[in-house]
């Protein structure tokens, strides 16, 4: 595993691997609903599709948490020049 890799927590990982799953909920879901009017796939197909969103949600909050709660770097102000003295 990278180092890169090993920063991310496991439920993110877990998280981002299971997006093909829901991807094939998707599609299994969709064909059962249009081509057998099968009422279970048309809700196996929004299962998947709420689970994709909130799988995108739960990362890229966390994510983003995470990498806002990193120390700042200690940089040096730019100067102030708008107005061209």
């Amino acid at each position: 595993m990278s180092a890169k890799r090993d920063e991310y927590p496991r439920l993110e990982v877990l998280l981002w691997r299971l997006k093909t799953v829901w991807l094939v909920l998707i599609v299994v879901g969709a064909w059962g609903a249009v081509l057998a009017r099968w009422r279970t796939g048309g809700y196996l197909m929004l299962g998947g599709v709420v689970a994709q969103i909130s799988t995108n949600v739960v990362v890229g909050v966390s994510g983003y948490r995470r990498v806002m709660s990193r120390p700042w770097p200690k940089v040096e102000p730019l100067p102030d020049d708008d107005w061209g003295d």
